[in-house]
């Protein structure tokens, strides 16, 4: 693995994924998960454009997350299971079959990297 990610990079990932002390807390915590995901995902035998499609998603994941969940808190817990917010992603992002098919792997990848990191199955 490698370093944790810096505040910094956390604050240029989240910089609009916020409105108040509360959401900001909440999506340092979902930055700074994400930010580890995509170091991992470095380490794995995948193409630059497979990466570039991950950390794309993975921003896509942050945002929808952030602004349409209703957890009172973060726990890696929320990305076990299904891909979520697939409506608001067709809706906001892409209704195209091929960007949905993108988002969801790329949920399932960090679904697979939170049950490694961040569970004890």
């Amino acid at each position: 693995m490698t370093d944790k990610p810096t505040q910094d990079q956390i604050e240029a990932l989240i910089h609009d994924w916020y409105w108040d002390a509360l959401s900001h807390e909440f999506a340092r915590q979902l930055g700074a998960l994400l930010l580890s995901f995509m170091d991992y995902l470095q380490t794995l035998a995948l193409s630059e454009r497979t990466i570039r499609q991950h950390r794309g998603n993975c921003w896509l994941i942050g945002y929808l997350v952030c602004n349409y969940s209703y957890h009172d808190s973060f726990s890696p817990a929320i990305f076990l299971g299904e891909p979520s917010y697939l409506y608001e992603f067709k809706r906001k992002v892409s209704s195209s079959k091929y960007a949905a098919a993108s988002y969801k792997a790329t949920w399932r990848k960090l679904q697979k990297y939170v049950r490694q990191s961040y569970t004890s199955n």
